[in-house]
């Protein structure tokens, strides 16, 4: 006689497995789909339901699952996105209805018996949201699901034109459950933070945050760099701390009504446009990758291309020879190009320096302070100044700063009195 599925599930999780170890099982569903499962196996009454982001689990996901158990918290990961055989990538995520993790919530803590948080970094922040409100849609009142744990969540509907304001998914102003945010000091959306945690608040949420210095995101790189591992280090003790008082907040019976809309055209400009934004340029005080001290204040006199880039960004990297070309062609005019690097070090820059050539200045913006002036938060960004110091044109992706017509514009800036 054939065992089903759930009883097998019951029977692993009733096993003593030795503490962190690693298990693969399936777990069926009510949607009648079978998640695959790792599960790191602990003693304690929390189970964090773990979804991946956007890009699927790196070495810094797993690594900080087996440190988790040492502090009586069991940890379940899950790739939805894998096992529905959707495309990775930030617009799957933001299309999730949430049913799929309300399905898992439910199944977790039937096999499990524990108490269930939500974990999930990047954009799959929005699939444990959307998940936990169609569980409260769903369960009646059931208490066995305490909150959500996110890792500098991106919670934007559409990386909106160079300059202009971010709208925010619906599922934000529709969360009233009990909330941990870990935010990386160095990310993108740091200066947006105040504003997600009071949108996030208007519902009554409680909403305890964390700073994670010296990182852009925990597990953003395959490998973790040392300032990952050492951000991760001291996540699992704060786990043990925040989990039970994040269950002595009882989730709402009722979610909050969602206001519905299409998910909006996204905003990355795939051309040099006109800017739209109402921001002026931003006075720079930074040093070079020299360590010399370089001031621009009014960006007067000249035509000024200001790009913002990163070297663990591939489209940056991508459009670095068509600017030394840029910087070439534009010798003896009235031109000038300045590059500002987000959040690296000097010696991450300068490695990188030497196996990519830079024919331009880098100024090294360490705390990301001049990327939020700007209003920065896709890479690479790129501002062109007209020589009365207005921006006249903004791009937020990498093109060719060789074609034709774009250097039509510039030469007409130039050209201007």
């Amino acid at each position: 006689m054939s065992i089903p599925a759930t009883l097998l599930l019951a029977m692993l999780c009733l096993l003593p497995p030795p503490l962190g170890a690693r298990q693969e099982f399936e777990l069926p569903t009510a949607s009648d789909i079978d998640f695959s499962v790792t599960r790191y196996a602990a003693d304690g009454d929390y189970l964090l339901l773990w979804l991946a982001p956007e890009y699927g689990f790196h070495e810094g996901h797993r690594q900080l699952a087996r440190w988790l158990p040492d502090q009586g918290i069991e940890v379940w990961q899950v790739d939805i996105l894998e096992n529905l055989f959707l495309p990775h990538g930030a617009g799957s995520m933001r299309r999730l209805d949430g049913g799929h993790v309300a399905d898992l919530i439910a199944e977790a803590h039937r096999a499990s018996g524990k108490q269930i948080a939500l974990a999930g970094d990047s954009y799959a922040a929005l699939a444990v949201l959307a998940g936990a409100r169609e569980w409260q849609r769903r369960q009646l009142g059931r208490d066995y699901l305490v909150g959500a744990v996110l890792f500098t969540p991106y919670t934007f509907a559409s990386i909106p034109s160079l300059g202009l304001d971010p709208e925010y998914m619906p599922v934000i102003d529709a969360t009233n459950i009990p909330l941990l945010i870990f935010q990386a000091k160095k990310s993108a959306t740091l200066y947006r933070f105040d504003e997600l945690l009071e949108r996030l608040r208007r519902n009554g949420s409680p909403v305890y945050t964390r700073m994670l210095p010296g990182v852009m995101s925990l597990f953003f790189k395959e490998a973790p760099t040392p300032a990952m591992l050492e951000g991760a280090a001291q996540i699992p003790r704060d786990l043990r701390r925040m989990l039970p008082l994040l269950a002595r907040h009882p989730v709402p019976v009722e979610p909050v009504s969602m206001r519905g809309g299409v998910l909006a055209d996204s905003g990355i400009d795939i051309y040099l446009e006109e800017f739209g934004a109402d921001i002026r340029p931003q006075p720079l005080d930074l040093e070079n990758i020299d360590g010399q001290r370089v001031v621009e204040n009014a960006f007067t006199g000249k035509v000024t291309l200001v790009n913002f880039w990163a070297s663990w960004c591939a489209p940056c990297i991508e459009e670095i020879p068509s600017l030394n070309r840029l910087k070439q062609k534009m010798a003896g005019r009235p031109f000038q190009l300045i590059s500002i690097n987000y959040a690296e070090d000097r010696k991450t820059v300068a490695d990188f320096m030497q196996r990519v050539p830079i024919d331009f200045p880098v100024l090294l913006d360490v705390d990301g302070e001049q990327a939020a002036a700007w209003r920065v938060i896709s890479y690479p960004s790129t501002f062109v100044i007209d020589k009365r110091g207005r921006i006249r044109y903004g791009v937020n992706a990498a093109i060719d700063w060789n074609d034709p017509e774009l250097l039509g514009k510039l030469e007409a800036l130039m050209d201007e009195g």
